[in-house]
């Protein structure tokens, strides 16, 4: 189980690497957690009636109302424009995928934020961190980031403040990247990049779960050709994942992406659940159904939507400009 290979894998870093005993956390930025209404997570420029400004992580209710901005990283010294946020079980912490306006392409770093202490720290920097995850119970992560012995991004986990790091798959041929952890830490499931660079979905360690020739151009700016499958997420029983297809590489360069879900066991047939010539994000599931971001790039909008697991009753929640850049969405707990 992964929770096991977890435990086992923190105890050994632990053994090997110890701890100083240092206060982690002296750095500040004012910050906030989210209201008690609030339901949904997601990185947005939408702070500031300017387009094209840095992301902060915003939150706001089920329905889309109640606006808040949690983060204030444009104040910062130089200012930081968030990739990718993932909420801690307890709500006031979270990770974050955080780049700067002038940083090269691919340049980020990790960041451990307590919202309501308005305090933060980096737990992987200068590594080119990709996805993070929480535990259900807080109390670890894991995320995608590159080995600097291979070059390849492998799946690691630490504790939250990022002590104890250990590298699960250490992979010599392959990227793993996007991994999410299954509700009740049985598991993960992740991309995994073969040798001939086609992202394909699997469990945690090796358990193929999507399969197809994906034989299409290339997107730029991305590894991912048409026909790869991408960023998945379980369902709130871990009984099916989430995940996208890429099926095009038009829309204004963020590419057309189709929504999928699949049961977990090997050889089932994946449905299509929102489909069309759109950019659709990585997805979220809870009991309340799906949540995703769909960028139109030639009309000029996103939309935060929500759809049941049968692809039926699609809700927009909340509509921005494109140039706000309304990405990431994940519901808090």
């Amino acid at each position: 189980m992964l929770r096991r290979a977890l435990l086992v894998a923190l105890a050994t870093s632990a053994a090997a690497c110890g701890n100083n005993g240092s206060n982690p956390f002296a750095a500040t930025s004012p910050s906030r957690p989210p209201a008690a209404s609030a339901a949904i997570v997601f990185v947005s420029g939408s702070w500031t009636p300017e387009p094209g400004k840095s992301r902060e992580v915003m939150a706001v209710a089920a329905d889309g109302s109640g606006l808040q901005q949690l983060t204030t990283c444009a104040r910062e010294t130089p200012p930081c424009d968030v990739l990718q946020v993932a909420p801690s079980p307890d709500r006031s912490r979270i990770v974050a995928v955080r780049t700067t306006p002038d940083a090269e392409a691919g340049a980020n770093a990790l960041y451990f934020m307590d919202l309501s202490r308005s305090v933060q720290q980096i737990i992987v920097s200068k590594r080119r961190v990709q996805s993070a995850d929480w535990s259900a119970d807080g109390s670890f992560l894991l995320y995608s980031t590159v080995n600097p012995q291979t070059q390849n991004e492998d799946l690691f986990t630490s504790n939250p403040d990022g002590t104890n790091e250990q590298n699960l798959t250490d992979s010599l041929d392959v990227r793993e990247r996007s991994a999410r952890i299954d509700p009740f830490a049985r598991t993960a499931a992740f991309e995994q990049f073969d040798t001939a660079g086609v992202s394909r979905i699997y469990l945690f360690r090796s358990t193929q779960v999507t399969s197809g020739t994906a034989t299409g151009e290339l997107l730029p700016g991305t590894p991912y050709v048409v026909g790869a499958d991408a960023t998945p997420s379980f369902s709130p029983d871990s009984s099916t994942l989430v995940f996208r297809r890429l099926t095009g590489v038009g829309n204004g360069g963020l590419g057309t992406w189709d929504l999928m879900t699949i049961p977990v066991a090997t050889g089932s047939t994946p449905a299509t659940v929102a489909s069309g010539p759109l950019y659709r994000s990585a997805a979220d599931w809870s009991s309340a159904g799906i949540l995703y971001v769909e960028t139109n790039a030639a009309a000029g909008t996103s939309e935060l939507v929500l759809i049941q697991p049968d692809g039926s009753g699609r809700k927009v929640l909340r509509s921005e400009a494109a140039g706000y850049r309304m990405d990431g969405p994940r519901w808090l707990h």
